[in-house]
C-alpha cells in the first residue's frame, strides 16, 4: 500500500506534525488528551460524556461547567490545528464534538491497515513483503501509546491495544522472518520480546521454529522441557497441549529430515535396582517426590526435571529407588535407570553409554551404522511417544547431563547429585529437593531395623549409637554390618570405646577398604580443584561450630572474590552448610571429622600450626576491636607483638559490635579453649578477658566464668603474673555472682596480695571492691562498708574516676544495709556525679536505683518511681546495655508499681526481666524474675498463676541456689494448696542479687597500660 506522511500521532505521546516534524510539545495537557480521544473515533461525533470520562476520569472533581469547560479547550485546540496542513476541520455538534480528518493520517489507523496487508501477505506466501510490510507498521510505534494521558479509560485502551494488536503485530513479523529464512534476525527479535512477554504461547512456539531452523536441537528441546513446566506449575493445560502439537512437528520434521524409524517391538523397560528391603522414615521427601507424579486423572506421571541433591551417604539413591517402585504404575511408558558413577572409584557414565543403553532396553539395539547424533534423535522420538521414570543416579555435574536431558522430552527425569546442580536448575526449570540427614528418631528406627533381633540394645545405647552417625543412612548401614553377630556384651564395651574419627575411618575397613565413610566421603573431596581442597581441609581446623565469610578468609590466602567463590562450590558439593544465613558456614559433623583426617593428611604440620595461629590471633584482633568501639573509655591488654599481624574486623558503631559478639560469642569462647589447648597461652588469656566483659554486661556469668578460668590458667602457664591476677580477679567477681563465696574469695584475696606486692593502687582497688561485694553478699555491711571505705581512698590516691565511681555507690548500698541513709545518699550522688563525668552508664543506674530504695525505704514511692524510671532509661540508652542491671531495674520497678496499684506496669516489668534473663541465660535472675512475678500474682489474688511463677523459681533455685528460698517458696505452695489465704512476704531487695561490677577486675585494672 502506498504510504502517506503521519500528520497525528497516538502510538506514543500524543504528537502533531508541526513544521514538517512530529512534535510532541504542543498544548496544554487536557488539549493532548481531548485530541487523542478524537483521534481514536475520526469523523465520528464523540458524545461530551465520553471526553469528560476521559480528560477528567479518576480525579476528585470534574468541571463544574462541563459545555464551557470543553468549549474553551476545543477552542484553543483548534489554533493548534490550524498550524497543520491540510487542516482537520473541529467542530461541535449533537452533543459531543466531530473531528474531521483522513484517517490515513493517523498512525494507529495506518499501522492497523499494514498489519492487515502484511497479512494478507502471509496468507499469500509471500513471506518478504510481508515481512517489510510488518516492520513498516510497528516502525510507527514511538513508545507507550497515549504515554501522557494517565485516564482509566485511556488506560484500559492502552492495555487492550498492547495485548490484541501490538504483540499479535510482533508474531506476525516473527513468522514473516522464520518463513523468509532469516532465523537470526528472528532471534534477536523475540529476546528482546520475551524479557515482558516470557509466558507468551504463541513466542514461545515462534522460538521453539526459531530454534529448529537454526538447528539448535539441545537448546530446543531444553526450553520446550522447561517450558512445559511452567504452564504445568501454571495449571495452563491448554498451552501446554499447544506446546506439545508444535513440538511434535518439529520433531516429526527432523525425524523426517534425517532417517526413516527402524520398526521394532514396543518394549516396556523395568529397570529400577531392587527396593531397600528395610526402608523407613523419609515421609516428607517421599511426598515431596509425589508431587512430581500427580496429575489430574491420577494415572500417569507427568513429564518434568527433578534434582535430588544432598551430602555423600544421606540416602539419596535409597530414597529415589524405594520411591520409583512406589510410583512405577504411573508410568505406563517404563522406567530406566542408570549410575552415572560420578562419584566413584570407576569411570563415569559418558551420554553416549547411556543413549546406547535406553535404546537397548527399549528395543532397538545400537546400529554401528548411526551416527551419534541419529542415535540422539531416536531416542528422543521414541521417548516422545511415551511417559516413562528416567532416574539418572549419581551425575558429577551439570554438564554430566545437560546434553541428555533434552532426549528425555516426555519423561519425569529425576538426577540425584551430591551437588546442588544449580546450573542445571536454572537452565531447565527443575524443581530441587534436597535430602538432609535423618532426625534422631527416624536414625534409631533404621538401626533398630539393620541389626533386627541380632541384638538387644539398651534405649539409651541405641540413641548413642544413632547420634555418633549424626543421621546418615550409610554410617548406619556401614556400623550395623561391622557389628554383625557380635553378641550385646561385646558390642556394649564397643559402643563404649567407640568415636567419631573410629567411625569414619576404621568401620567397614577390615572387609573392604572402599566400604569406609572416609573412601565415600573422599570421592566428593578429590572432585574439587586443589583451592577448594585447601579451604576444605583448613576449615575444618575452625574451633567453632559455624564461620562466617571472612573467618573463613583468615585460613585462605586468596582475595575474598576467589574465597567467596570456593565456598559457594563447596556448599554446592555439600561438603559445607549454609543453613541460616547467607554468609555463615559450618560443618555437618562426620563431615567435620572427615576434614581434619584431610588435613593431618594433606596439609604440612608446619602449615596447619600458622593457619592456627592466624585464626587465634584474628579473633584477638577482633575481639579487641570491639571491645574498644562498645567501652571506648576503658583500657585493654597490652597487644601482642607478631611478625606478620593477623588483622581483625573494624566496627563503624557499638550496634556492629555487638552483633558481632552476639553472632561469635560461642565461637570465642572455643577459640580461647582452642588456643590454650595449642600452647596459645598468650592469645588465650587476653582473648578471654575480652569476651568476658561482654559475658557479664550480658549476665552470662556462666560464659564468663569458664573463660576467666581458662584465663587464669593460660596467664599462669604463660608466666605473666600481671595477667594472671587479674584474671584471678575478675574469676573471684563472676563466682560472688554465682554465689560460689568461698572459691571467690580464695581467688580475690590471692588477686589482692599480687597488687599489694607491686604497690599496684587501681589493683588493690578494684579487688577490694570486689571483696567488699562478696562480703555484703554474706550479709556483714559494716565489714563491706569498711572494705568499700578503704577501696574509695586508693581510687582518691589512683585518681581512677571509674573506681571512685563504683566505689561511692557501693559503699552507699552498704550504708543502706546499716540504715544510714542520709550518708548513703551524700556517696550515691557522688556516685552519680563521677559517673556522669566517664558516661558510665552502669554505676549511673545502679546510683539512681539505689537513691530510689533509700525514698522507698521513706514511704516516698512517687520519688522512688521516678528515681528508678530514670535508672532504666539510663541503662536502656547504653549502646550496650547492662542486662544484670537492667533486670534489678525491672525488678524494683515491678515492687513499686504494684504498691502505687499500677498493676499492670507492674507485670510488665517483671515479665520482662524474665525475658531477659532468659535471653542471657542468667538463671538466677531468672528465678529472681519468676519469685517476684509469682508475689505479684499473689497480692491480686491469682493464686494458681502464683503457684505456677513460684513454681519455676523454685525449681531453678534448687539448681542454682540460694537453697534456702527455694525451700521457703515450696512452704508458700504448700500453704496455698491447703487453702491458707496468707503466705510470708519476701521484697525485691531482698531477692535480688546486685551484680558484680564488669568493668572492675578486669585485666586492666591489674596491668598499668
Amino acid at each position: 500500500m502506498e504510504l502517506v506522511e503521519i500528520t497525528f500521532g497516538i502510538l506514543g505521546r500524543v504528537a502533531l506534525r508541526i513544521g514538517g516534524e512530529l512534535q510532541e510539545k504542543w498544548g496544554r495537557p487536557r488539549e493532548h488528551a481531548i485530541l487523542a480521544t478524537l483521534l481514536l473515533y475520526p469523523n465520528r461525533t464523540v458524545p461530551i460524556a465520553t471526553l469528560l470520562e476521559w480528560v477528567w476520569s479518576g480525579e476528585r472533581r470534574g468541571p463544574q461547567d462541563p459545555v464551557s469547560t470543553l468549549h474553551t479547550y476545543a477552542t484553543r485546540l483548534r489554533r493548534s490545528l490550524d498550524r497543520l496542513s491540510p487542516r482537520p476541520l473541529l467542530s461541535a455538534a449533537n452533543g459531543g464534538y466531530l473531528l474531521e480528518v483522513d484517517k490515513s493520517l493517523i498512525d494507529y489507523h495506518q499501522f492497523r491497515a499494514l498489519i492487515a496487508q502484511a497479512r494478507e501477505f502471509s496468507h499469500q506466501n509471500e513471506a518478504v513483503r510481508a515481512r517489510d510490510c510488518a516492520r513498516q507498521a510497528l516502525a510507527l510505534w514511538r513508545g507507550r501509546p497515549l504515554d501522557d494521558i494517565s485516564s482509566e479509560p485511556a488506560e484500559a485502551w492502552r492495555t487492550r491495544v498492547i495485548q490484541d494488536e501490538w504483540l499479535p503485530a510482533n508474531t506476525t513479523l516473527l513468522a514473516a522472518l522464520i518463513a523468509a529464512g532469516q532465523f537470526e534476525d528472528a532471534l534477536v527479535q523475540l529476546n528482546e520480546l520475551q524479557i515482558d512477554y516470557p509466558d507468551d504461547v504463541n513466542l514461545v512456539k515462534l522460538r521453539l521454529s526459531t530454534l529448529h531452523g537454526l538447528s539448535r536441537s539441545l537448546e530446543l528441546n531444553a526450553y520446550y522441557i522447561n517450558m512445559r513446566q511452567r504452564f504445568r506449575r501454571d495449571a495452563d493445560d491448554q498451552a501446554m497441549e499447544h506446546l506439545r502439537r508444535h513440538h511434535d512437528r518439529l520433531v516429526s520434521q527432523t525425524a523426517e529430515n534425517d532417517q526413516t524409524l527402524p520398526a521394532a517391538p514396543l518394549l516396556v523397560p523395568r529397570q529400577l535396582p531392587h527396593d531397600v528391603p528395610k526402608f523407613v522414615g523419609r515421609r516428607a521427601l517421599i511426598d515431596a517426590l509425589d508431587v512430581a507424579t500427580v496429575t489430574a486423572d491420577k494415572e500417569a506421571g507427568p513429564s518434568g526435571i527433578v534434582i535430588v541433591d544432598g551430602m555423600a551417604g544421606v540416602g539419596k539413591t535409597a530414597l529415589v529407588v524405594h520411591w520409583g517402585h512406589r510410583v512405577r504404575k504411573h508410568f505406563p511408558g517404563g522406567d530406566l535407570y542408570v549410575n552415572l558413577n560420578g562419584f566413584s572409584p570407576h569411570q563415569k557414565i559418558p551420554q553416549s553409554t547411556v543413549v546406547d543403553d535406553f535404546l537397548l532396553a527399549l528395543g532397538y539395539p545400537p546400529d554401528s551404522g548411526y551416527s551419534p547424533r541419529s542415535k540422539e534423535l531416536l531416542l528422543s522420538q521414541l521417548f516422545a511417544e511415551r511417559r516413562a521414570l528416567v532416574i539418572l543416579d549419581n551425575a558429577r555435574s551439570t554438564d554430566h547431563v545437560q546434553r541428555l536431558i533434552p532426549l528425555l522430552t516426555n519423561c519425569l527425569v529425576v538426577v540425584t547429585s551430591r551437588q546442588r546442580l544449580t546450573a542445571l536448575s536454572t537452565a531447565t526449570g527443575a524443581r530441587r529437593i534436597r535430602v538432609d540427614p535423618m532426625t534422631p528418631v527416624e536414625g534409631i528406627e533404621l538401626l533398630s531395623a539393620r541389626l533386627d533381633l541380632r541384638h538387644e540394645l539398651a534405649p539409651d545405647v541405641q540413641a548413642h549409637l544413632a547420634d555418633l552417625c549424626h543421621g546418615l543412612p550409610l554410617i548406619i548401614t556401614i556400623l550395623t554390618d561391622h557389628v554383625g553377630d557380635r553378641r550385646s556384651a561385646q558390642l556394649s564395651t564397643f559402643v563404649r570405646n567407640l568415636t567419631i574419627r573410629d567411625l569414619i575411618t576404621e568401620i567397614g575397613q577390615d572387609e573392604d577398604e572402599l566400604h569406609t565413610a572416609t573412601a565415600f566421603f573422599m570421592w566428593s573431596y578429590q572432585a574439587l580443584a586443589a583451592p577448594e581442597r585447601r579451604l576444605f581441609r583448613l576449615l575444618g581446623l575452625h574451633p567453632g561450630t559455624d564461620m562466617s565469610t571472612e573467618t573463613a578468609r583468615v585460613y585462605d590466602d586468596r582475595t575474598p572474590m576467589e574465597t567467596r567463590r570456593s565456598l559457594r562450590i563447596l556448599v554446592g558439593a555439600h561438603l559445607l552448610e549454609s543453613p541460616h544465613a547467607f554468609d555463615r558456614f559450618q560443618f555437618h559433623d562426620l563431615i567435620r571429622e572427615f576434614s581434619l583426617t584431610c588435613a593431618e593428611q594433606d596439609e604440612p604440620a608446619e602449615q596447619r600450626r600458622a593457619a592456627d595461629l592466624r585464626i587465634v590471633s584474628h579473633y584477638l584482633a577482633t575481639a579487641t576491636a570491639a571491645h574498644k568501639t562498645l567501652y571506648p573509655g576503658q583500657p585493654t591488654a597490652p597487644g601482642l607483638s607478631m611478625e606478620s599481624p593477623v588483622p581483625g574486623l573494624t566496627f563503624a558503631d557499638a550496634e556492629h559490635a555487638k552483633a558481632w559478639f552476639d553472632q561469635e560469642r560461642m565461637t570465642a569462647v572455643a577459640v580461647v579453649k582452642y588456643a590454650a589447648d595449642r600452647g596459645l597461652h598468650a592469645h588465650a588469656w587476653r582473648l578471654a578477658d575480652m569476651i568476658a566483659t561482654v559475658f557479664d554486661r550480658k549476665g552470662s556469668y556462666a560464659d564468663s566464668q569458664q573463660v576467666r578460668a581458662l584465663a587464669v590458667s593460660s596467664a599462669a602457664a604463660a608466666g605473666e603474673r600481671e595477667a594472671e591476677a587479674s584474671s584471678l580477679a575478675g574469676l573471684g567477681m563472676v563466682l560472688t555472682v554465682r554465689g560460689e563465696l568461698v572459691e571467690a574469695e580464695r581467688a580475690l584475696l590471692a588477686a589482692l596480695r599480687f597488687a599489694e606486692e607491686t604497690h599496684h593502687l587501681r589493683g588493690q582497688g578494684s579487688t577490694l571492691t570486689l571483696l567488699g561485694r562478696l562480703t555484703m553478699r554474706r550479709g556483714d555491711f559494716a565489714a563491706a562498708a569498711a572494705l568499700f571505705d578503704r577501696c574509695l581512698r586508693v581510687n582518691q590516691q589512683a585518681s581512677d574516676q571509674e573506681g571512685l565511681a563504683w566505689a561511692h555507690c557501693l559503699l552507699g548500698e552498704a550504708l543502706i544495709g546499716l540504715d544510714q541513709h542520709d550518708e548513703a545518699l551524700v556517696h550515691l550522688h557522688q556516685a552519680q556525679f563521677h559517673a556522669q563525668r566517664i558516661d558510665e552508664r552502669s554505676v549511673q543506674a545502679t546510683a539512681l536505683l539505689e537513691i530510689g530504695s533509700v525514698y522507698r525505704d521513706r514511704d516516698d514511692y512517687a520519688s522512688a518511681v521516678a528515681y528508678s524510671r530514670q535508672a532504666l532509661d539510663v541503662i536502656s540508652g547504653a549502646p550496650f546495655p547492662d542486662f544484670a542491671i537492667s533486670i534489678r531495674v525491672r525488678l524494683a520497678l515491678a515492687e513499686i508499681t504494684a504498691h502505687l496499684a499500677e498493676t499492670d506496669d507492674a507485670y510488665e516489668h517483671a515479665r520482662r526481666a524474665i525475658e531477659i534473663s532468659q535471653q542471657t541465660r542468667n538463671l538466677t535472675a531468672e528465678a529472681q524474675s519468676w519469685d517476684v512475678l509469682g508475689q505479684l500474682y499473689y497480692t491480686c489474688g491469682e493464686l494458681y498463676d502464683a503457684a505456677t511463677a513460684w513454681q519455676r523459681a523454685a525449681e531453678i533455685y534448687a539448681a542454682v541456689g540460694p537453697a534456702v528460698r527455694a525451700a521457703e517458696i515450696r512452704a508458700n505452695l504448700r500453704r496455698i494448696q491447703e487453702g491458707q489465704t496468707k503466705v510470708p512476704y519476701a521484697r525485691t531487695s531482698s531477692l535480688v542479687s546486685k551484680p558484680a561490677l564488669p568493668d572492675l577486675g578486669t585485666t586492666s585494672d591489674i596491668a598499668d597500660h
